[in-house]
């Protein structure tokens, strides 16, 4: 087994872990925001996604597990809500992400303006 495959391995490993121990209800929420996202933006950020979970009344699910964020989009893309797409990372808009590159989503159900 190559390098490449045993960090594919451990890199599955560790989402499925971080999404077991996520509260079921925030992953459907979070995947349902996708959802609408994906209608709203042509290209889009998990960012985005996290304005509109701001913006939700009190009482939203909530989890300990942010970076569940990580297998919600691989099992939307899977879905056909949307895919990576070939482009550079943005910097996250989010003090607590400290900038980080997130990966840029081209929506396959984008409803336009």
């Amino acid at each position: 087994m190559s390098n490449s495959d045993d960090a594919e391995k451990a890199k599955k490993s560790a989402m499925d872990q971080v999404e077991e121990n996520a509260n079921e209800l925030w992953l459907e929420f979070m995947a349902d925001l996708v959802w609408d996202v994906c209608r709203m933006k042509k290209q889009f950020t998990t960012d985005d996604v996290f304005d509109l979970y701001d913006e939700a009344p009190e009482g939203k699910p909530t989890t300990h597990e942010l970076r569940a964020m990580g297998p919600v989009m691989s099992r939307v893309a899977k879905e056909g809500l949307c895919k990576k797409a070939n482009v550079l990372g943005q910097s996250s808009r989010r003090r607590s992400r400290h900038a980080a590159p997130l990966t840029v989503w081209d929506s396959l159900i984008y409803e336009g303006q």
